[in-house]
């Protein structure tokens, strides 16, 4: 982090200890953004937190919120992270030797933004983290999984995904849906994770297959997001709950409507490659270059 308000304390000791227990960059880059945009907004070090600083963002916030210029589910997170922040320095007061006046100022915005996470039916980053940390050791998983996070596609957008609908251009790589108008851009880091996993899949007509080598069905996505979901001790989340975070990710970095709206609705990687070409509209490439996370290749 950067930030030219924080202490020499916060961000050389309480924040890399903080982000130390997190095994995703999308957890740490999600917090990061928040947390450096708190202490913009407050021109001060999260350490000088107060009650009027707290209630002030949230006012902010939810001017924001009724101008239409943030979605719900946005406010709902941005307000969880800082609480979380607060939460765990108030649990290390002892360890950072912080003023004794510091609290968590945040919590009691909580359940005014319980209401807002019923309804956005997106899953915090920290679950997200521990989600892709239990899958690690399954590639096909981890790759659904990122496609669902990273690029919006639908579990019945997935299970159709042939190895020739993954088309890359000059300038990016993008998916060529039967449903959808236009190509879905695909990220860098996704695109990394999927080589990872096309370079070891067997020969099939689809991209993801079961144990018998027959194409996958939704419930599969379901079993799958039920299994890891318990491994990784979160609440039982489905797979539209974590494609719906593409959309609350993107928001975030303030990407259009119209961005999400398109993004959501080498090798031995035998792909189609149309050579001096680029796809005709960037509108969505630009959008995802906005959203500074990536989700790691599998250790």
């Amino acid at each position: 982090m950067n930030n030219i308000h924080a202490s020499d304390q916060f961000l050389q000791v309480i924040w890399p200890d903080f982000t130390a227990h997190f095994r995703n960059e999308v957890s740490i880059a999600s917090y990061e953004v928040d947390v450096a945009e708190f202490m913009r907004f407050c021109e001060s070090d999260f350490l000088q937190l107060d009650y009027e600083k707290a209630e002030a963002y949230f006012e902010y916030l939810q001017k924001k919120l009724e101008t239409g210029k943030m979605q719900p589910s946005t406010m709902a997170k941005k307000i969880r992270e800082l609480h979380s922040l607060a939460e765990y320095i108030c649990d290390e007061r002892g360890k950072y030797k912080v003023p004794a006046s510091f609290r968590d100022y945040f919590l009691p915005y909580l359940k005014r933004i319980a209401k807002i996470d019923k309804y956005a039916k997106t899953i915090p980053v920290e679950h997200i983290d521990k989600i892709f940390t239990e899958a690690q050791d399954d590639l096909q998983a981890y790759c659904i999984f990122a496609l669902l996070q990273r690029v919006g596609l639908s579990s019945t957008e997935i299970v159709g995904l042939k190895l020739c609908d993954i088309v890359a251009y000059d300038n990016g790589v993008y998916a060529e849906l039967p449903s959808r108008k236009d190509p879905c851009f695909i990220p860098e880091d996704v695109f990394v994770i999927l080589g990872q996993y096309i370079a070891q899949r067997q020969e099939q007509e689809y991209l993801f297959y079961n144990s018998r080598g027959n194409k996958l069905n939704t419930m599969y996505i379901s079993r799958l997001m039920k299994k890891y979901t318990e491994l990784a001790g979160v609440p039982n989340y489905s797979a539209e709950a974590l494609r719906n975070t593409c959309a609350v990710t993107m928001f975030a970095y303030e990407a259009s409507p119209e961005q999400v709206a398109r993004q959501m609705g080498v090798t031995q990687i035998q792909i189609k490659r149309y050579k001096n070409l680029s796809y005709r509209d960037n509108v969505v490439r630009a959008a995802n270059e906005l959203v500074k996370v990536r989700v790691e290749p599998p250790k």
